[in-house]
């Protein structure tokens, strides 16, 4: 990815066939940017509906906090962490297919 800034200068702008080059040279960048920022999503969306085991919500459909944290992809049962202590333990439920800190 290029990550330098162009801008024009002032002999880039000073007739109409040179504002038009640098203009088209600002779209061009526009553009390509345009470009690879769709090939990033479409590549977000496929790693994602692989990524997220049948039967589970896509976690990249929900905010991110506690109530929708998750571990290998399953979820973890929210808990008061004001109330946590040294030797919690985080188990994994079977009947909710979830993780209870216990």
């Amino acid at each position: 990815m290029n990550t330098t800034r162009w801008y024009p200068s002032h002999d880039q702008l000073k007739d109409p066939q040179s504002t038009e080059r640098s203009f088209r040279e600002t779209l061009r960048m526009l553009y390509e940017l345009q470009d690879s920022h769709a090939a990033l999503q479409a590549q977000l969306k496929q790693t994602g509906k692989e990524a997220v085991p049948a039967g589970t919500a896509n976690p990249a459909n929900t905010t991110n906090s506690a109530s929708v944290t998750r571990l290998l992809g399953l979820p973890v049962q929210p808990s008061d962490t004001t109330q946590l202590a040294d030797g919690t333990v985080l188990t994994y439920v079977a009947a909710t297919r979830s993780f209870k800190f216990m």
